[in-house]
């Protein structure tokens, strides 16, 4: 069970506005979703909340796959935000540098990013990243979904999953800490200007590909395959494949 003291914690960050905890839930990207659409329905603005599971039963990740949360094992978090929807391509390679950095910094863990959100140590997933946007005139209503794992699971179904527990060398103090610690973190990252160079740059230094390597892509029911050249300025994946390039601009990334 997790227990957070939410309004000291409020008292202390300066971009976040509130914190929801709740015990056990579906999942948060639905309890979000809900909001989202109230506002924009209602022509209300959107909170810029937090909402913190204790234990989820129907999570989802890309590609609409189900993932179970199971209590004080990870942090299960879905942040509400709006931003101008111009913005919106940078996003998933700055919420990836935004959970690399947290691990770094507070944990010391080497972790690393497979394109484009995923966060690895030493090739084993700790944590992933599920955006959902819904567009209201030149704004972005967005539902930004975060799973880390913290302590380990006995599961089949996670083979390659690590912890922080796991991957940490610092003392580690439990779930409370670690989740109150992300939300910390996330509250002045999510307080910067979100600057193109800035974030590509943090991105390409945290990025497990390199230039040559194999790579399977898949986008919706198609595979793409080919060399990994990069991103672009707009944090599309570049694939050589054959005499020509592709720009994926969303998919999952198999490394080969």
């Amino acid at each position: 069970m997790i227990t957070l003291d939410t309004r000291r914690i409020v008292g202390r960050l300066t971009t976040l506005e509130s914190i929801a905890v709740i015990p056990r839930v579906a999942s948060t990207n639905l309890v979000g979703r809900r909001i989202v659409n109230e506002c924009i329905e209602n022509e209300l603005l959107l909170p810029k909340a937090i909402i913190i599971a204790g234990e989820q039963f129907a999570g989802r990740g890309r590609n609409a796959r189900q993932w179970s949360s199971p209590a004080g094992k990870g942090i299960y978090a879905t942040t509400l935000l709006s931003m101008p929807a111009d913005l919106l391509p940078l996003l998933p390679l700055e919420m990836a540098n935004i959970v690399a950095s947290y691990l770094r910094e507070v944990f010391a863990i080497d972790a690393r990013v497979k394109w484009p959100n995923d966060i690895l140590v030493g090739g084993r997933k700790i944590a992933g990243i599920l955006i959902e946007a819904r567009m209201s005139e030149e704004r972005a209503f967005l539902l930004i979904g975060t799973g880390i794992n913290v302590e380990p699971v006995v599961d089949e179904l996670r083979p390659n999953a690590i912890t922080i527990s796991e991957a940490s060398p610092r003392d580690f103090r439990g779930i409370d800490v670690a989740t109150e610690a992300f939300i910390e973190h996330l509250d002045q990252r999510l307080g910067r200007p979100m600057e193109r160079e800035a974030v590509l740059a943090e991105w390409r230094g945290y990025s497990i590909h390199k230039t040559g390597d194999r790579i399977q892509c898949l986008v919706g029911e198609r595979n793409v395959e080919g060399t990994w050249d990069g991103i672009d300025e707009h944090g599309h994946a570049l694939l050589r494949h054959g005499g020509e390039t592709l720009a994926v601009s969303a998919g999952d990334l198999i490394l080969l």
